[in-house]
């Protein structure tokens, strides 16, 4: 088990290392920081009540199921930081590039990257043509922590199983 576990770790640190320093530039760097606020708090729940308080009933629908969802994987994201309690990247790893870090110092799983996938699958769910493009931005959300050097790929490969775990138990027992 320990092998395995050691072959994890120096493939996320490996990963990690990929997106912080080879692949940094300036552009990169400006869209990255915009790009990781479509997973913050303040935008998740700005956009669950701007269709919730939308007058078309299907769209305040929609609103529902993201305020149900983001609540949930919201929960359990924050229950299982302060259980894992592993530090941030830019505060452990030496030679990386950290941009705007956070002041939460835990890791694992990635909030922004939960809540980006938690809307990607409500939206994709309510709006299936375009889908394909809001599972795209939430992508692009879990890349971003990896590159501004605040979260390893586990975090963000986690946060996006547990929205994905998360809608798809709430879609099967009637929640939404």
């Amino acid at each position: 088990m320990n092998a395995i576990t050691g072959f994890v770790r120096r493939s996320d640190v490996s990963l990690f290392y990929l997106f912080n320093r080879r692949l940094h530039c300036t552009l990169l760097d400006l869209l990255m920081k915009h790009i990781t606020h479509l997973g913050s708090t303040t935008f998740s729940t700005a956009m669950a009540l701007f269709l919730y308080f939308n007058s078309n009933p299907r769209i305040k629908n929609i609103g529902i199921q993201m305020i149900v969802t983001l609540i949930a994987t919201t929960a359990i994201v924050q229950a299982i930081k302060r259980i894992v309690n592993r530090p941030r990247p830019y505060i452990t790893l030496s030679d990386i590039i950290p941009i705007n870090p956070p002041n939460c110092k835990y890791s694992f799983p990635s909030g922004h990257t939960c809540a980006a996938f938690s809307l990607a699958f409500v939206l994709s769910n309510g709006f299936p043509a375009v889908g394909v493009a809001f599972i795209g931005l939430a992508v692009l959300v879990a890349l971003s922590r990896v590159y501004l050097g605040v979260h390893y790929p586990t975090d963000t490969v986690i946060g996006t199983l547990i929205a994905f775990g998360t809608f798809k138990a709430i879609l099967l027992i009637g929640l939404i």
